[in-house]
């Protein structure tokens, strides 16, 4: 029986992307950087803004300067146009009834990660939640998830890992836990499949269900 579901933040809780496109169109604007849409920047998330930074200006261009001037913009403007997901209300209800352990681990850093679940009252359903910056290694690394599962007492058949990214599922995966895809969010897969999938927030319940 699951006693832990693990979840990604943006892409997966949070349909974060509109705020995040707006922030660094405005710093690639800033720094005088060609700009791109909204798919292309889908396509840059999922492994914390550094990393976004560098997909973004390219590699050979990245600058320390650039990256704090998204982070300090992107704080100040993180919830302009941010949103659940349609029906995820549904989902933190089954939580809050059914599941002892209901954690947050995302790539954004912990004091944005902080902003958005206290701004969305997360923090009322959630007993932890985590940034990318809040262990040794971010994920696909599953470091996170063995501290968790130590810290809680859960064996590996107690914890569904759940995230719209191949960083969420290889981090399941290598902690040897289930994982559930959402594939209504931003990211993809890469050579290593998830046990479930959901093409929307309601068939996260039915995977939950499962154990």
């Amino acid at each position: 029986m699951i006693k832990a579901a693990v979840f990604d933040l943006d892409g997966t809780i949070i349909d974060t992307m509109d705020d995040i496109h707006d922030c660094l169109q405005y710093t690639l604007r800033h720094f005088n950087f060609p700009e791109f849409g909204k798919e292309t920047t889908k396509k840059y998330v999922g492994n914390g803004i550094k990393v976004l930074i560098e997909r973004a200006v390219g590699i050979e261009n990245y600058k320390k300067e650039i990256e704090l001037f998204f982070r300090n913009y992107y704080a100040e403007n993180i919830v302009n146009k941010s949103k659940f997901f349609e029906c995820f209300d549904k989902v933190l209800n089954y939580l809050k009834e059914n599941i002892e352990y209901s954690i947050i681990l995302s790539n954004k850093s912990y004091d944005l990660t902080d902003k958005i679940v206290k701004h969305f009252e997360l923090d009322k359903i959630f007993i932890k939640w985590f940034g990318g910056d809040s262990f040794p290694e971010r994920k696909p690394s599953p470091i996170a998830l063995i501290e968790l599962m130590k810290k809680y007492d859960l064996s590996k058949d107690e914890v569904l890992m759940t995230g719209d990214s191949y960083t969420d599922i290889e981090c399941g995966y290598n902690a040897g836990v289930k994982t559930c895809f959402c594939k209504y969010g931003y990211g993809s897969l890469r050579d290593i499949g998830a046990d479930y999938y959901a093409k929307n927030p309601l068939e996260i319940i039915k995977a939950l269900e499962k154990f």
